[in-house]
């Protein structure tokens, strides 16, 4: 049940990758473990439009994000929206859920978007939308049966390849110290990929 139509962001976290559907309730209502702190800095997406996507993945706690969202499209206004996230394992498969906490209103506010998420190296990571049948409005419970349906049959992605996002600062973080942090240039020298 994914209609391009319902999307405009996220990394989504978040990315051009959010072309899918919104969902009333999470995978899961908790997170299943804490923060994966390599998801931490400020990552950028490029289409082949020129338009720029980035995402800045903060901690909130020690098991959920605070993800700044912004699109900033060659032509037009940037949009920006502000996501609470955490880290939803539904059997071996791991996956960020993502509620939409404010934003311009092309995305509901209290609404979810799931992104699958496989880091490739300290800079990269990359990104994909699970394609659900599930209805919007599917329990939880729905939600996860249908996603575990279509990873045993190989049909949770599609078939366009995962949209590659790059780290472009990090964010350092002391899980004894809830304060603020400030953003810190990449800590390594930038390889040739």
């Amino acid at each position: 049940m994914i209609s391009r139509s319902c999307a405009a962001a996220l990394m989504a976290i978040i990315c051009s990758v959010l072309t899918g559907c919104f969902y009333d309730h999470p995978l899961t209502e908790t997170p299943s473990k804490d923060i994966n702190t390599w998801l931490l800095g400020v990552w950028e997406h490029t289409n082949d439009k020129g338009d720029l996507d980035r995402a800045t993945v903060l901690p909130l706690t020690g098991s959920r994000y605070t993800v700044w969202y912004e699109s900033v499209p060659k032509t037009g206004a940037k949009k920006k929206w502000r996501f609470e996230g955490w880290i939803s394992r539904v059997g071996k498969a791991v996956f960020l859920t993502l509620r939409c906490d404010e934003g311009p209103g092309d995305i509901p506010q209290g609404s979810y978007v799931f992104l699958h998420y496989q880091v490739l190296n300290q800079n990269r990571i990359a990104i994909r939308l699970p394609q659900l049948d599930a209805a919007p409005d599917a329990s939880s419970y729905q939600l996860r049966s249908d996603l575990r349906r279509k990873l045993k049959e190989k049909t949770l992605f599609n078939t366009e390849p995962a949209t590659v996002w790059k780290r472009v600062s990090e964010v350092y973080w002391n899980p004894n110290s809830q304060e603020p942090q400030q953003y810190q240039p990449l800590r390594y020298p930038e390889t040739s990929l």
